[in-house]
């Protein structure tokens, strides 16, 4: 079994040590030594670092995870015979002999869409990481079409670590929102993406810790 990397984890270790460094910090008197608090004021600074990487890092592979699902439900969707339809309601006999059933489009269907969701993450195994050279962020892309027309590959990283990591953040998404999802899609809501990826990608931003300290450092 691959070992997925999860940047959650990380994040959470690097925020303890820096509440550490804070607690020290106002722990130890006003005027302190030089080095010591110097010392301290760079590893937090570091830390801030290290932990502003990994944050986008996880918010990176989120966001691309949103994005490919949203793009691998609408295909298929679009693969459905658009005249195929599905029986919903209640099969119960209503008094007046007649049953309170009504046929709906099978594509968008509750049941279509729960199913959907149950197999489509595997569908991130035919997906790769590309990193943009001047922001150096991340985004995710298929390095297999589904028609078969050739993809331009080029600074397109594929292997077993990314695309396990991909679909790892789309079983994430795809259990902890399905509602939303079957939601959207049943009523071919617009600016899926915008309205659920863009809100989803764990983009939290780090409160300037320094003015929250009382910290001589000279």
């Amino acid at each position: 079994m691959i070992s997925t990397f999860n940047p959650d984890s990380m994040n959470a270790v690097i925020i303890a040590t820096i509440a550490k460094c804070c607690l020290l910090c106002l722990a130890t008197p006003m005027k302190m030594n030089g080095w010591v608090s110097s010392t301290i004021y760079l590893s937090i600074v570091l830390l801030l670092l290290l932990k502003g990487a990994f944050t986008r890092k996880s918010q990176d592979l989120h966001c691309g995870a949103c994005r490919a699902l949203v793009d691998e439900l609408e295909w298929e969707i679009s693969q459905v015979d658009p005249k195929k339809t599905i029986q919903m309601g209640s099969f119960r006999i209503n008094p007046d002999g007649s049953q309170s059933v009504v046929e709906v489009p099978y594509a968008r269907s509750e049941a279509h869409l729960t199913e959907l969701l149950e197999r489509i993450c595997e569908n991130m195994k035919e997906y790769g990481e590309k990193v943009d050279p001047s922001t150096h962020r991340k985004s995710y892309v298929r390095v297999i079409s589904h028609d078969g027309t050739k993809m331009d590959l080029s600074e397109t990283q594929f292997d077993g670590d990314v695309t396990s990591s991909l679909k790892f953040a789309c079983e994430r998404i795809a259990e902890e929102y399905e509602d939303e999802l079957v939601e959207f899609f049943s009523h071919e809501a617009e600016n899926v993406k915008d309205r659920l990826c863009s809100k989803r990608t764990d983009c939290v931003t780090m409160p300037c810790i320094f003015h929250m300290m009382n910290c001589d450092i000279t």
